[in-house]
């Protein structure tokens, strides 16, 4: 029989604090129409990693929170057992600490923002599938970073020295796996939810009126 590739999935979240998410939404919803639009974002990728990961055993999500695990929102979508407090550090440390860890006990480690509106079901199945035949799998966005990053190994060139926040991260991130040598494969381009047109485009698609 064949030992199922064994996956974690995690996911980089924010506690919905009005004022401190989503701030490119407040001049269209407000400081607290902004965190409660903050909240349906990550109820979103939560909810469909977790309806993926429930198709396999292999398959594990953890939400690494911030500033703390304990907010109630926080509680409210996964247990003490899957909530972690997120590394100290920029955001590339943050995530090399994320992979470092994860990468001892699992075959693949999948990287996510808390704020990937395009996620589905069907692109976790394609990054799964690309997965076992390389090195890393990339979904860039259509802002120039990325959505999700899988690996199945891990360097900490891949996230030193990045523009986290620019329009380069998904450039730069070639780069490293180039230098690197890593074969990977890219998902078409996504999308994350920053903007006003990127809220209503999540809302057209995922929230029913």
């Amino acid at each position: 029989m064949t030992t199922p590739f064994s996956v974690s999935l995690n996911i980089l979240a924010r506690a919905p604090e009005a004022g401190c998410v989503k701030t490119r939404l407040i001049p269209l919803l407000g400081p607290e129409g902004a965190a409660r639009a903050h909240e349906q974002i990550v109820t979103h990728v939560v909810s469909t990693a977790l309806s993926w990961a429930g198709e396999s055993p292999a398959r594990h999500v953890l939400l690494w929170c911030t500033p703390d695990i304990h907010h109630p929102f926080f509680a409210g979508l996964l247990p003490d057992g899957q909530r972690r407090l997120q590394p100290d550090g920029d955001l590339g440390t943050r995530l090399a600490g994320i992979t470092a860890e994860q990468i001892r006990s699992r075959q693949g480690v999948i990287l996510l923002g808390g704020d990937a509106g395009s996620l589905t079901r069907d692109i976790l199945d394609q990054t799964e599938s690309h997965l076992l035949g390389n090195d890393v799998v990339m979904a860039p966005a259509e802002d120039g970073g990325y959505i999700l990053l899988a690996l199945k190994c891990f360097h900490p060139m891949l996230f030193q020295d990045i523009t986290w926040g620019s329009a380069r991260v998904a450039a730069e991130t070639r780069d490293r796996l180039v230098t690197l040598g890593w074969p990977w494969r890219e998902l078409p381009l996504q999308w994350d939810v920053d903007r006003p047109g990127d809220w209503r485009r999540f809302q057209r698609r995922f929230i029913a009126p």
